[in-house]
C-alpha cells in the first residue's frame, strides 16, 4: 500500500508492507518526506500515527477526533536540500485487542508535520479478528451449525452476533452475542443470550423476552496446543458449556 501527501513545500509518501492486517500483527513500512522547494528548508517534524476514527466524522468533518493508539517521530530538525529528500522506516505492533475494521470506524495511519491529527495524510488500514479468535468462532459455526450476521467494535471488545440453527435444541434462543477479545494472553468471552418465552399477563398468555448472561476467562495453555496452534477441542467444550444456558433442560 503506497498514498502520498503534499503540503507545501514537502511531499511526504508512505509506503506499507501488506493489505490487511489481524490483531496482534505488525504493521512496517517506510515514509519519506522530499523538499519540492528551490531552497534549503529545515523540516520541524514529521510525525507518523496510528489512531482510530469512525468513518461518518472523518467524511462529514474533516477533522474528526481521532482515538491515538500509538505515535512515532520520524524526523525533527532536519534540514532538507533543494530536491533533497529522506527515508525512515518504522513499524506499530498492532496490540491483541485492537479495534477491528467494521461498518463504523477504523485504525488509520496519519502522516506529515506538526499538525497531522487536522492536516496529514490518511490511510485507512483493513484490520481483522485475531487468528486465535477467528478459529473460536469457526468452531461455533461449524460444529454448531450458528450463522454470523457481523462483528462490529464495541469498547475493547468485538461484538459479533450469531444466529441459531433451526433446531429443537434452541427452541428459544432469539441469537446471541458474543464479545470476544485476547487481552494479556487470555481468551475472554462473553456471551448474551437473546431468548423468547410465555408468560402470563393477567388472564393472557404473551411472548417474554430476556437476556441469559454467561462470562468464559480462558488462559494460553488452555486455548493453544504445542507449536502455538489453536486448541479446537478446548474452544468446542467452552462453547458447549456456555450453550448449556439456553438448552431447555427438557428436550421434546
Amino acid at each position: 500500500m503506497r498514498s502520498t501527501f503534499f503540503q507545501q513545500p514537502f511531499e511526504y509518501q508512505i509506503e506499507i508492507e501488506g493489505e490487511n492486517w489481524d490483531q496482534g500483527g505488525v504493521i512496517e513500512g517506510k515514509l519519506r518526506v522530499r523538499n519540492m522547494s528551490a531552497a534549503g528548508v529545515t523540516v520541524k517534524t514529521v510525525q507518523l500515527v496510528l489512531a482510530h476514527g469512525l468513518k461518518k466524522a472523518i467524511k462529514e468533518k474533516g477533522d474528526a477526533h481521532w482515538d491515538i493508539q500509538e505515535k512515532l517521530i520520524i524526523v525533527q530538525d532536519l534540514l532538507l536540500q533543494p530536491g533533497g529528500e529522506e527515508s525512515r522506516d518504522w513499524n506499530f505492533n498492532l496490540s491483541t485487542d485492537c479495534p477491528i475494521t467494521d461498518k463504523q470506524g477504523s485504525l488509520f495511519l496519519l502522516f506529515g508535520g506538526d499538525d497531522v491529527l487536522s492536516e496529514g495524510g490518511r490511510l485507512d488500514l483493513p484490520i481483522q479478528l485475531h487468528p486465535i479468535l477467528q478459529n473460536f468462532l469457526q468452531t461455533f459455526k461449524t460444529q454448531f451449525r450458528f450463522l454470523e450476521k457481523y462483528q462490529k467494535r464495541k469498547a475493547d471488545w468485538t461484538e459479533v452476533k450469531l444466529i441459531p440453527p433451526d433446531s429443537r435444541e434452541f427452541p428459544n434462543m432469539d441469537y446471541v452475542l458474543c464479545f470476544l477479545r485476547i487481552h494479556q494472553e487470555l481468551l475472554e468471552a462473553r456471551y448474551r443470550f437473546k431468548m423468547s418465552g410465555l408468560g402470563r399477563s393477567g388472564q393472557q398468555m404473551t411472548i417474554t423476552k430476556k437476556n441469559r448472561e454467561i462470562e468464559q476467562i480462558i488462559p494460553q495453555e488452555s486455548y493453544l496446543q504445542p507449536g502455538g496452534f489453536p486448541n479446537r477441542v478446548c474452544f468446542r467444550e467452552n462453547i458447549d458449556r456456555a450453550l448449556n444456558i439456553a438448552r431447555p433442560e427438557v428436550i421434546f
